[in-house]
Protein backbone atom coordinates (compact mmCIF):
# COMPACT_ATOMS: atom_id res chain seq x y z
CA UNK A 1 0.00 0.00 0.00
CA UNK A 2 1.12 3.51 -0.74
CA UNK A 3 0.75 6.50 1.27
CA UNK A 4 0.84 10.23 -0.12
CA UNK A 5 2.59 11.18 3.30
CA UNK A 6 5.05 8.27 4.56
CA UNK A 7 7.75 6.17 2.61
CA UNK A 8 7.59 2.71 3.54
CA UNK A 9 10.39 0.08 3.60
CA UNK A 10 11.54 -3.16 5.09
CA UNK A 11 14.44 -3.94 6.24
CA UNK A 12 14.32 -7.68 7.37
CA UNK A 13 12.11 -8.12 9.90
CA UNK A 14 12.08 -4.08 10.47
CA UNK A 15 9.61 -2.32 8.90
CA UNK A 16 10.78 1.31 8.64
CA UNK A 17 7.89 4.15 8.53
CA UNK A 18 9.46 7.61 7.26
CA UNK A 19 7.68 10.86 7.67
CA UNK A 20 7.99 12.85 4.18
CA UNK A 21 6.83 15.52 2.86
CA UNK A 22 8.33 18.14 0.01
CA UNK A 23 9.89 20.62 2.04
CA UNK A 24 11.68 17.91 3.83
CA UNK A 25 10.29 19.46 7.30
CA UNK A 26 7.28 16.48 7.50
CA UNK A 27 4.61 19.09 9.32
CA UNK A 28 1.98 16.66 10.31
CA UNK A 29 -1.52 16.88 8.87
CA UNK A 30 -4.86 14.98 9.66
CA UNK A 31 -3.43 12.88 5.69
CA UNK A 32 -0.44 11.98 7.46
CA UNK A 33 -2.63 11.20 11.11
CA UNK A 34 -4.46 8.97 9.00
CA UNK A 35 -1.72 7.49 6.45
CA UNK A 36 0.25 6.87 10.09
CA UNK A 37 -2.54 4.95 12.09
CA UNK A 38 -2.81 2.56 8.67
CA UNK A 39 0.93 2.17 8.28
CA UNK A 40 1.31 1.11 12.11
CA UNK A 41 -1.80 -0.75 12.18
CA UNK A 42 -0.43 -2.92 9.08
CA UNK A 43 3.26 -3.10 10.73
CA UNK A 44 1.86 -4.47 13.65
CA UNK A 45 -0.68 -7.46 12.17
CA UNK A 46 2.81 -8.20 10.07
CA UNK A 47 3.96 -11.40 11.85
CA UNK A 48 7.07 -10.96 9.59
CA UNK A 49 7.51 -7.55 11.27
CA UNK A 50 9.85 -7.97 14.73
CA UNK A 51 10.40 -3.81 15.06
CA UNK A 52 8.96 -0.74 13.75
CA UNK A 53 11.06 2.62 13.55
CA UNK A 54 9.26 5.61 12.74
CA UNK A 55 11.61 8.43 11.74
CA UNK A 56 11.37 11.15 9.47
CA UNK A 57 12.97 12.14 5.42
CA UNK A 58 14.74 15.06 4.68
CA UNK A 59 16.02 18.11 7.30
CA UNK A 60 13.53 17.08 9.93
CA UNK A 61 11.93 14.67 12.15
CA UNK A 62 8.60 16.85 11.95
CA UNK A 63 8.52 20.36 12.34
CA UNK A 64 5.09 20.36 13.95
CA UNK A 65 1.39 20.58 12.63
CA UNK A 66 1.63 22.39 9.58
CA UNK A 67 0.58 26.34 10.08
CA UNK A 68 -2.68 25.87 7.82
CA UNK A 69 -4.25 22.82 9.88
CA UNK A 70 -3.23 24.48 12.91
CA UNK A 71 -5.66 27.50 11.64
CA UNK A 72 -8.44 25.09 11.56
CA UNK A 73 -8.23 24.46 7.77
CA UNK A 74 -9.63 21.59 6.36
CA UNK A 75 -7.26 19.09 4.62
CA UNK A 76 -7.95 17.11 1.22
CA UNK A 77 -9.38 14.39 3.96
CA UNK A 78 -12.15 16.52 4.83
CA UNK A 79 -10.89 16.81 8.09
CA UNK A 80 -9.97 19.56 11.13
CA UNK A 81 -6.93 18.61 12.83
CA UNK A 82 -7.63 16.73 16.03
CA UNK A 83 -10.79 14.73 14.25
CA UNK A 84 -8.34 12.02 12.48
CA UNK A 85 -8.16 8.94 14.45
CA UNK A 86 -4.01 9.72 15.01
CA UNK A 87 -4.86 12.32 17.38
CA UNK A 88 -8.39 11.55 18.75
CA UNK A 89 -8.11 8.23 19.75
CA UNK A 90 -5.08 6.32 18.53
CA UNK A 91 -2.28 7.09 21.31
CA UNK A 92 -3.04 3.59 23.22
CA UNK A 93 -2.93 1.47 20.57
CA UNK A 94 -0.04 2.91 19.58
CA UNK A 95 2.07 2.40 22.62
CA UNK A 96 0.41 -0.68 22.86
CA UNK A 97 1.59 -2.17 19.91
CA UNK A 98 2.90 -5.84 20.85
CA UNK A 99 6.52 -5.26 19.08
CA UNK A 100 9.84 -3.03 19.60
CA UNK A 101 8.99 0.59 18.50
CA UNK A 102 11.63 3.27 17.69
CA UNK A 103 11.66 6.88 17.10
CA UNK A 104 14.32 7.67 14.97
CA UNK A 105 14.90 11.47 15.40
CA UNK A 106 17.17 12.56 12.29
CA UNK A 107 16.93 16.09 12.62
CA UNK A 108 15.12 18.58 14.41
CA UNK A 109 11.15 17.72 15.88
CA UNK A 110 8.27 20.16 17.52
CA UNK A 111 5.09 19.66 19.03
CA UNK A 112 3.16 16.45 17.82
CA UNK A 113 6.35 15.54 16.46
CA UNK A 114 8.05 15.38 19.83
CA UNK A 115 4.91 13.90 21.17
CA UNK A 116 4.23 10.79 18.56
CA UNK A 117 7.97 10.23 19.52
CA UNK A 118 6.88 9.35 23.43
CA UNK A 119 4.56 6.86 21.94
CA UNK A 120 7.12 4.87 21.20
CA UNK A 121 9.85 2.38 22.97
CA UNK A 122 13.35 3.69 22.26
CA UNK A 123 14.02 7.19 21.28
CA UNK A 124 17.19 7.70 19.42
CA UNK A 125 18.74 11.01 17.67
CA UNK A 126 21.60 12.87 15.58
CA UNK A 127 23.39 15.55 17.65
CA UNK A 128 22.41 18.31 18.08
CA UNK A 129 18.62 17.65 16.81
CA UNK A 130 16.46 20.13 18.76
CA UNK A 131 13.49 18.97 20.13
CA UNK A 132 10.90 21.81 20.88
CA UNK A 133 7.94 21.33 23.58
CA UNK A 134 6.05 24.61 22.07
CA UNK A 135 2.48 24.21 23.08
CA UNK A 136 2.28 26.64 25.34
CA UNK A 137 3.36 28.89 23.04
CA UNK A 138 1.27 28.46 20.05
CA UNK A 139 -1.53 28.01 22.88
CA UNK A 140 -2.69 24.70 22.21
CA UNK A 141 -3.00 21.94 24.33
CA UNK A 142 -0.64 18.79 24.24
CA UNK A 143 -2.18 15.59 22.72
CA UNK A 144 -1.36 12.31 22.58
CA UNK A 145 -1.32 11.35 25.95
CA UNK A 146 1.98 13.40 26.53
CA UNK A 147 0.76 14.60 29.69
CA UNK A 148 1.03 11.28 31.11
CA UNK A 149 3.98 9.97 28.82
CA UNK A 150 6.48 12.96 29.14
CA UNK A 151 6.10 12.77 32.98
CA UNK A 152 6.83 8.81 33.34
CA UNK A 153 10.40 9.58 31.26
CA UNK A 154 11.85 12.44 32.68
CA UNK A 155 9.51 13.39 36.14
CA UNK A 156 6.48 15.85 36.62
CA UNK A 157 8.67 18.61 37.49
CA UNK A 158 10.80 18.79 34.26
CA UNK A 159 7.27 17.57 32.10
CA UNK A 160 5.47 20.69 33.45
CA UNK A 161 8.44 22.91 32.95
CA UNK A 162 9.19 21.91 29.36
CA UNK A 163 5.34 21.88 28.73
CA UNK A 164 4.52 25.06 30.32
CA UNK A 165 7.51 27.16 29.20
CA UNK A 166 8.05 26.37 25.68
CA UNK A 167 11.35 24.52 26.33
CA UNK A 168 13.74 23.37 23.60
CA UNK A 169 16.04 20.87 23.64
CA UNK A 170 18.85 19.58 21.81
CA UNK A 171 19.59 15.76 21.73
CA UNK A 172 22.37 15.81 23.94
CA UNK A 173 20.31 17.41 26.58
CA UNK A 174 17.16 15.15 25.89
CA UNK A 175 19.57 12.29 26.52
CA UNK A 176 20.35 13.72 29.75
CA UNK A 177 17.17 14.10 31.20
CA UNK A 178 16.14 11.04 29.51
CA UNK A 179 13.95 11.87 26.96
CA UNK A 180 16.38 10.73 24.14
CA UNK A 181 18.15 7.09 24.84
CA UNK A 182 20.95 7.05 22.80
CA UNK A 183 22.53 10.07 20.48
CA UNK A 184 24.28 9.01 17.33
CA UNK A 185 26.22 10.48 14.69
CA UNK A 186 23.97 10.54 11.49
CA UNK A 187 25.41 8.54 9.86
CA UNK A 188 24.97 5.58 12.35
CA UNK A 189 21.42 6.61 13.13
CA UNK A 190 19.26 4.12 11.00
CA UNK A 191 22.14 1.48 11.46
CA UNK A 192 22.09 1.42 15.06
CA UNK A 193 17.62 1.62 14.64
CA UNK A 194 17.51 -1.55 12.34
CA UNK A 195 20.30 -3.36 14.69
CA UNK A 196 18.16 -3.00 17.77
CA UNK A 197 14.95 -4.21 15.83
CA UNK A 198 17.01 -7.04 14.07
CA UNK A 199 17.96 -8.17 17.66
CA UNK A 200 14.51 -7.91 18.71
CA UNK A 201 13.43 -10.40 16.15
CA UNK A 202 15.49 -13.11 18.32
CA UNK A 203 11.92 -13.34 20.57
CA UNK A 204 9.19 -14.80 19.46
CA UNK A 205 6.90 -12.50 18.87
CA UNK A 206 4.29 -13.75 21.75
CA UNK A 207 7.38 -13.74 24.05
CA UNK A 208 7.63 -10.25 22.85
CA UNK A 209 4.27 -8.96 23.12
CA UNK A 210 4.49 -10.37 26.73
CA UNK A 211 7.53 -8.76 27.95
CA UNK A 212 6.53 -5.20 26.41
CA UNK A 213 3.37 -5.50 28.12
CA UNK A 214 4.57 -6.23 31.87
CA UNK A 215 7.19 -3.75 31.42
CA UNK A 216 4.75 -1.27 30.19
CA UNK A 217 2.61 -2.08 33.31
CA UNK A 218 5.51 -2.24 35.87
CA UNK A 219 4.22 1.13 37.58
CA UNK A 220 0.69 -0.80 38.45
CA UNK A 221 0.95 -2.32 41.86
CA UNK A 222 4.28 -3.97 43.91
CA UNK A 223 6.75 -6.69 43.52
CA UNK A 224 3.98 -9.44 44.33
CA UNK A 225 1.91 -8.04 41.27
CA UNK A 226 4.64 -8.02 38.97
CA UNK A 227 5.54 -11.71 40.09
CA UNK A 228 2.15 -12.92 39.16
CA UNK A 229 1.75 -10.90 36.14
CA UNK A 230 5.30 -12.69 34.86
CA UNK A 231 4.05 -16.19 35.54
CA UNK A 232 0.62 -15.63 33.99
CA UNK A 233 2.63 -14.64 31.15
CA UNK A 234 4.66 -17.49 31.02
CA UNK A 235 1.36 -19.39 31.53
CA UNK A 236 0.10 -18.02 28.57
CA UNK A 237 3.53 -18.73 26.33
CA UNK A 238 3.23 -22.57 27.68
CA UNK A 239 -0.15 -22.97 25.78
CA UNK A 240 0.45 -21.12 22.78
Amino acid sequence: MSYGTLAIARRGAVAVIALTSADGMNCYTPEMGEDLVAALRAAAADEDVAAIVLTGSGRAFCAGAHRDVLTGALGPSGLRIGQEAFIASFAPEFAAIPKLTIAAFNGSAAGIGVTMSLLCDLRLAVPGARLRLNFAELGIMPGLGSTRTLARLVGPARAKTLLLCSQTLTSEEAAAIGLVDEVLPADALQDRALALGKAAASASRALAAEIKAAVDASGEGDLATALRREADAAQRLRGA
